[in-house]
């Protein structure tokens, strides 16, 4: 008789007035916190097995799902909002083109300094164009390090999944045993 059984009864009970509401949830609350232990039930080495078998595939599952949110918080938006995990090549791209741009706009804009007149409207264009050009490198260089830095930490968190899922399905590798396992779950 499992736990869905004994929850049939109780309703069973509470409908036919036996139980008031509040005895039923009392009742329900003590069974589904303390549910009968399945050790008890004396089970066969091939079932054994395949519910171990079952346990494991539950804690895959587990760390699989897990992962999959774990790994949203590493993802970057780029343009036209495609989202994509960053790579450490990434970054260090995003750094150069960036930077190469920025620096090459800002000598562009020191070098046309002279040419531009000294009147009110253009006086402030010949330290607005290089400003302009010095805001974007240290941008894009920030942008490149962030990706950079995001690409290590998913590489690591990365690792760390890797290493949880080969601890449950090899108990040995990581000095547990199967059955410290099967307790867990």
């Amino acid at each position: 008789m499992g736990i869905a059984d004994d929850l049939h009864k109780l309703e069973q009970l509470r409908r036919s007035g036996s139980l008031t509401d509040t005895e039923f949830q009392r009742a329900k609350t003590i069974l589904l916190e303390n549910p009968p232990a399945i050790n008890a039930i004396p089970m066969s080495p091939f079932v054994e097995e395949q519910l171990a078998q079952v346990r494991i595939q539950n804690e895959l599952e587990r760390i699989d799902r897990e992962w999959e949110i774990e790994r949203e918080q590493f993802r970057m938006t780029g343009r036209r909002g495609r989202t994509y995990i960053p790579t450490i090549g990434t970054g260090i791209g995003m750094a150069i083109a960036g930077g190469f741009f920025g620096v090459f706009w800002t000598v562009m804009a020191v070098m046309m300094a002279p040419v531009i007149p000294d009147q009110p409207p253009f006086k402030i264009m010949k330290f607005a164009f290089p400003a302009i050009g010095v805001i974007f490198t240290v941008l894009a260089v920030g942008k490149g390090i962030t990706a950079c830095v995001r690409a290590q930490k998913y590489n690591d968190a990365f690792l760390e999944y890797k290493e949880r899922r080969l601890r449950v399905t090899s108990p040995e590798k990581s000095g547990q045993s199967e059955s410290d396992f099967t307790q867990m779950a």
